[in-house]
């Protein structure tokens, strides 16, 4: 599995399991919803200024997302 879709799967999965719509996680990360979305997807390269902010937001150590 390539790293993009590992990390968008977690990203879902842990937005879903915290209750949180795309629109709640991207305002609380400070991101646009379509590129969560594209991140989600598996379809964005985000950076790790963005997978800190994500992490942050899920409240997780960013290593979560490479589970």
């Amino acid at each position: 599995m390539r790293w993009e879709d590992r990390v968008g799967a977690n990203v879902r999965r842990l937005r879903r399991a915290k209750g949180l719509s795309q629109e709640a996680l991207a305002h609380e990360a400070g991101m646009a919803m379509r590129y969560l979305a594209g991140i989600e997807r598996g379809e964005e390269n985000p950076s790790l200024v963005f997978l800190v902010k994500l992490a942050e937001a899920l409240e997780i150590h960013p290593a979560r997302l490479f589970d």
